[in-house]
């Protein structure tokens, strides 16, 4: 469907009618590279930047352009754009994982990034694309619902769709805000769709004569809530204990990290540490940090766990497994001397751990022939590792961006513990944005997160998403604290999605009265 010419079109002017008509007539060279520009800008609302206020910029621009599409084409194209800028930038670091350690040269790199930032801008395309439809088909009700509500619904499918990439969601933007403290009412979902409907209504406010509002009330009602919840700190949990934790940042190279001499030298290194430490009840090495499989090494750990144990300490490690009746390799976390559990890691990498549809594109991608790139993914249902009397919910590496997953383990946890191997993402914004996404899982859970890397970011988050003790990145250290144990659960460890579904069907629900009222004042 095609809109006549822009000077007669009806699009509606708001408050700035000379904005709403250059939107409108933007070439599309000029809206593509504003489009771009909004993107990137709005990176910098997330770590390590935390300038909230970009992400804001970015959706306020992204939902001016749609509203302002002269065609459903335009609105397309508009919101590629956008996407462009954002996962461009956003996910850069991917491109330095596979140009430094994917054995492939900058080009190839450089393709492969593309390809899979333009599987992510197809979500704010369709986004885009619909949002643009509905406010065709149904012009009565506020451009800003339609946007809204296609776009968290877009941004939920990409989290989900075959693995999901949960990564730089709406609600991740803001940390330094109000907003933060919602976390434990609702999660990482209930704080992207008020960011989302905050900055879609602003943008309605903007370009068009209907300026929702209502959605425009319920955002800023939201907003007092968490300004209360942050000047009245409600308490979800309690906490029942202490446990000093001694975690070790190898910071072995990435490249080195396989190598034979290197393995055993790391694990050297590991085990004089850990028994410098011996005063500590916990101690954690990364992922992967024994890169010999466990039935190999097993004799070896079998002495190393029994001298732990006489020391009443528990460590926990990443180590990778085998069954020897299949030949399948697991990437696991073992918990032994004081402490018992082994987990096998349920959300493998998609060309990192393993390759999709291998017997089709193996072939064809044998680029990916990296160390890591065969391993089978974990039941659903694994117990959470014992350290003494706690129990801790374990998740390796880009598992805790599952905010689901994790939500399912809280209940049967007194801690949460996240190894991880960053070494991947180099000196790239990447390991800084993981990092921020175990705050929101810590905040939302109202448990102690316990993160564990190989070179960086190592840290102690507490049950409030703050870090209380974090090491510096590219060094070998060591750092300890004592983690705290809490007991209960919030409201989204509770309902899980359901406070989110609740506001935005309050949201639709008010729209809907809004809309009556109106008609009926016509009439009248």
């Amino acid at each position: 469907m095609t809109l006549p010419h822009p000077d007669k079109t009806n699009v509606k002017t708001g408050w700035i009618p000379l904005l709403t008509k250059r939107l409108t007539q933007l070439s599309p060279k000029v809206s593509a590279l504003l489009g771009i520009l909004a993107g990137a800008i709005g990176v910098t609302g997330f770590s390590p930047f935390y300038f909230w206020p970009g992400y804001f910029v970015c959706l306020v621009i992204f939902s001016a352009l749609i509203m302002t599409s002269p065609s459903a084409k335009s609105a397309r194209w508009r919101g590629a754009s956008v996407a462009l800028g954002f996962f461009g930038a956003g996910i850069s670091w991917v491109y330095v994982s596979i140009a430094e350690y994917g054995q492939v040269g900058s080009l190839i790199a450089a393709l492969i990034t593309l390809m899979f930032v333009s599987v992510l801008c197809v979500f704010w395309v369709l986004a885009a694309w619909s949002s643009w439809r509905l406010m065709q088909r149904f012009s009565r009700w506020p451009a800003s619902l339609w946007i809204s509500l296609c776009f968290l619904t877009a941004e939920y499918l990409r989290s989900t769709l075959f693995t999901g990439f949960p990564w730089l969601l709406p609600g991740y933007a803001i940390e330094n805000t109000w907003l933060f403290e919602l976390l434990p009412v609702g999660g990482v979902w209930l704080t992207s769709a008020v960011v989302v409907v905050t900055a879609s209504a602003l943008a309605s406010l903007l370009v068009t004569k209907k300026r929702s509002v209502t959605l425009l009330s319920m955002a800023l009602i939201a907003w007092l809530i968490a300004a209360w919840l942050a000047y009245v700190p409600v308490t979800w949990v309690k906490q029942t204990g202490t446990l000093s934790t001694t975690l070790i940042q190898g910071n072995v190279k990435q490249d080195e990290k396989w190598l034979a001499h290197t393995a055993g030298q790391s694990l050297a290194y590991y085990q004089q540490t850990t028994m410098a430490h011996l005063n500590s009840e916990l101690v954690v090495w990364p992922e992967t940090a024994i890169t010999y499989p466990y039935p190999q090494i097993q004799p070896y750990l079998t002495s190393f766990s029994q001298e732990l144990a006489n020391s009443n300490t528990t460590l926990i490690t990443g180590i990778p497994d085998i069954n020897e009746n299949s030949k399948e390799y697991y990437n696991a976390i073992w918990a032994t001397g004081n402490g018992f559990g082994l987990y096998y890691k349920r959300r493998l990498v998609p060309f990192g751990e393993y390759l999709p549809l291998n017997q089709y594109i193996g072939p064809i991608l044998d680029v990916f022939d990296m160390p890591m790139s065969n391993f089978t993914s974990g039941d659903d249902n694994q117990p959470v590792l014992q350290v003494g009397e706690w129990g801790i919910a374990p998740f390796i590496c880009y598992e805790i961006v599952y905010a689901e997953q994790v939500r399912r383990r809280v209940r049967d946890s007194d801690f949460l513990i996240t190894i991880s191997n960053d070494g991947w993402f180099g000196r790239s914004i990447g390991p800084w944005q993981h990092l921020q996404i175990a705050q929101f899982r810590a905040k939302e859970s109202g448990r102690y997160v316990i993160r564990a890397t190989n070179t960086g970011i190592t840290a102690f988050i507490n049950e409030q998403g703050r870090i209380v003790a974090q090491a510096p990145q590219f060094e070998r250290t060591t750092l300890t604290a004592d983690a705290k144990a809490f007991a209960g659960i919030t409201p989204y460890v509770q309902w899980g999605y359901w406070p989110t579904i609740w506001w935005l069907g309050l949201c639709v629900m008010l729209s809907f009265m809004g809309l009556l009222l109106s008609q009926r004042k016509k009439i009248v």
